[in-house]
């Protein structure tokens, strides 16, 4: 461990990292399609490779998949490594200088060890269901829209609204809207005369629905763009998933009536900013 690194994987190599996950589905469905959008942003973009990191240890990724993606301030992470050594050696290697989002994590316990022994504090930290729904099953959705309503394509100027409505902003929030209304599935329930959407849900980097929001409850807004956008992604060849806080009762409860089965857990963890240094984290081990 003492000569363990974080090497980049190349985006030329992308493809194959990604492959690595066509088993076990829908577990590692997540970790295929959350490097598969990079693949396509990439493509849309290369000049974002510059900000992107998408790092393994020691370069040995073809052993495990294990992948962590820094993503500015955003993580993901995966690993076929059932012991989850691999994963916890790359995290204890991140510069815990910065403040990092974990998102829609499956290894809630690793990261927490992490923390402990950076001696970091949690700024956020959320307790989540992964509901799930074959794209066989979203393709038979059906739906009718009430007179002066129609579904569209949420375009990017519309970043700036999203983010005003949305509980969990922060600092750069809006550039990250912006960014997945560019280049991922959006859907948007729009009235005529109104400008602003009345209910939008928009494909986030590892392929889960996310920045659900509605302006009026109970009109069934929300169960329409998830149907919606739900069988946009399986024409496209996509199953769909959502990550949903637990306490979040009534969010649970219309995901299950559409007909999204629970398949997992993960955690949103966000830890402030750190002073540990290097010296101090391995003695903290070796204690």
């Amino acid at each position: 461990m003492q000569n363990d690194t974080l090497v980049r994987i190349p985006a030329n190599a992308w493809e194959q990292l990604r492959d690595l996950y066509r088993q076990d589905w829908p577990r590692h469905e997540i970790a295929y399609n959350n490097v598969q959008n990079y693949i396509r942003w990439i493509e849309r973009d290369p000049q974002i490779s510059a900000t992107l990191l998408v790092y393994s240890l020691n370069g040995n990724w073809r052993q495990t998949g294990t992948y962590i993606i820094i993503d500015h301030t955003d993580v993901f992470m995966y690993t076929l490594d059932s012991t989850g050594d691999t994963l916890k050696r790359m995290l204890l290697l991140l510069d815990w200088h910065h403040s990092y989002l974990m998102n829609m994590c499956l290894y809630r316990a690793t990261v927490l060890e992490v923390y402990r022994l950076h001696r970091l504090e949690i700024a956020f930290d959320s307790a989540d269901l992964i509901y799930h729904m074959p794209q066989q099953v979203a393709h038979r959705f059906r739906y009718d829209l009430p007179v002066g309503l129609s579904l569209q394509r949420i375009p990017p100027h519309y970043a700036a609204f999203i983010y005003n409505q949305w509980l969990n902003k922060s600092v750069g929030t809006e550039y990250f809207i912006e960014r997945l209304l560019r280049w991922n599935v959006s859907m948007g329930l729009f009235c005529e005369g109104v400008r602003e959407p009345l209910a939008w849900c928009i494909r986030t980097q590892n392929g889960a629905l996310g920045l659900l929001g509605v302006v009026a409850q109970r009109k069934g807004y929300g169960s329409l763009v998830i149907k919606a956008i739900a069988r946009r992604l399986a024409e496209q060849g996509y199953s769909t998933y959502a990550s949903v806080r637990r306490t979040n009762v009534a969010s649970r409860k219309l995901f299950e009536k559409l007909g999204f089965r629970a398949v997992g857990e993960a955690s949103w963890l966000k830890n402030m900013k750190g002073t540990f240094d290097g010296c101090e984290l391995r003695k903290a081990i070796k204690a």
